[in-house]
């Protein structure tokens, strides 16, 4: 028998026992993961996935963003920034952290202002947000300018001004062009004696083609602990765990406010709260990292600060009375 008639006959005989075997399909490929990866963001960057799909590449950036850059050697994002323009203020907020208050009449630079933001775009990516405050931030009479430096430095940044809003029916016509040529948000705090006010200072925004946001404040909370016996650690965490306010000052990149302006304190009171918390940006061989790595950490001042404190006094707003009390977490 040939081989030929071999094979037809076996066959034959497979169909008539039922037995055929069939050839297995050859399982697809998978694609590398890396390759995947890649695909799936040459997708979302340009338009053609899902949203559900978008959503979760989003997702997976967003958590593994600092730590992809961080391995390629690539400078980091600083996500918030805060900048006083002015320490002074023209409404006289008991227990302020920022002890305005007690604080002396002091402007920003701006030569210095400009050095500090290019400083910045040495360091980091860019700064996601910056709000330029005091004090009350209107009363510098160069506000435009630093609105202007910082959208030229960071033009993808959220820059806002924080204002209590009396201040708004003067601004020149410049002011509101500055803000709204520059997509700046005014944030505005309605405190007690402005209740009422809100929806006036809206529509004068409104007017202008200015963006607003509003926060009402009718409380503050107490911030000093004068034993200087906070847990370090607990009151930092706690701290960070409420709000990330890292401030910049000539130069200067401090952990939160309270380093920042708390000589004004120590000056008027005395005390001996530690000033210590702070980087100078324009070291050499800094780099982003470093700046942040920084604000990572807790300073001495924490010692003194009411977020060692459980629970933390609270008392309704009222005018400063300039005294110590204003601010101690403890009454005695």
């Amino acid at each position: 028998m040939g081989g030929e008639e071999k094979l037809n006959r076996d066959a034959t005989d497979s169909v008539i026992e039922g037995n055929e075997k069939t050839p297995k399909k050859k399982k697809p490929k998978r694609m590398p993961y890396k390759m995947l990866i890649k695909e799936e963001l040459y997708k979302f960057f340009t338009g053609t996935v899902s949203p559900r799909t978008r959503a979760r590449v989003r997702y997976f950036l967003d958590i593994n963003r600092e730590r992809m850059l961080k391995t390629l050697r690539l400078k980091p994002f600083l996500r918030y920034v805060e900048v006083h323009l002015v320490d002074h203020c023209n409404l006289n907020c008991r227990g302020c952290s920022h002890f305005s208050p007690i604080a002396g009449e002091w402007f920003a630079d701006v030569n210095q202002y400009e050095k500090d933001m290019r400083r910045l775009t040495e360091l980091f990516r860019n700064v996601n947000t910056v709000r330029l405050m005091g004090g009350e931030p209107l009363l510098h009479p160069q506000i435009e300018s630093f609105v202007a430096l910082t959208k030229r430095y960071f033009p993808k940044a959220d820059v806002r001004v924080v204002t209590n809003g009396i201040l708004l029916p003067a601004m020149q016509d410049l002011f509101w062009e500055m803000c709204r040529s520059n997509s700046v948000i005014l944030d505005v705090t309605v405190y007690p004696p402005l209740k009422g006010k809100e929806q006036f200072f809206r529509n004068l925004a409104n007017s202008k083609s200015v963006k607003t946001d509003f926060h009402s404040v009718s409380a503050f909370s107490a911030l000093y602990n004068d034993k200087g016996d906070s847990d370090v650690k607990r009151s930092f965490l706690r701290c960070r765990s409420w709000q990330y306010c890292p401030n910049l000052r000539e130069g200067r990149l401090y952990v939160c406010p309270v380093p920042a302006y708390v000589h004004y304190f120590n000056e008027t009171f005395g005390s001996h709260v530690p000033e210590d918390g702070w980087l100078d940006i324009h070291a050499q061989s800094l780099s982003g990292w470093d700046v942040l790595a920084l604000l990572d950490k807790a300073t001495s001042a924490c010692r003194y600060c009411m977020f060692g404190w459980k629970p933390i006094r609270t008392f309704p707003w009222s005018h400063s009375t300039r005294s110590v009390k204003d601010w101690q977490a403890t009454v005695r």
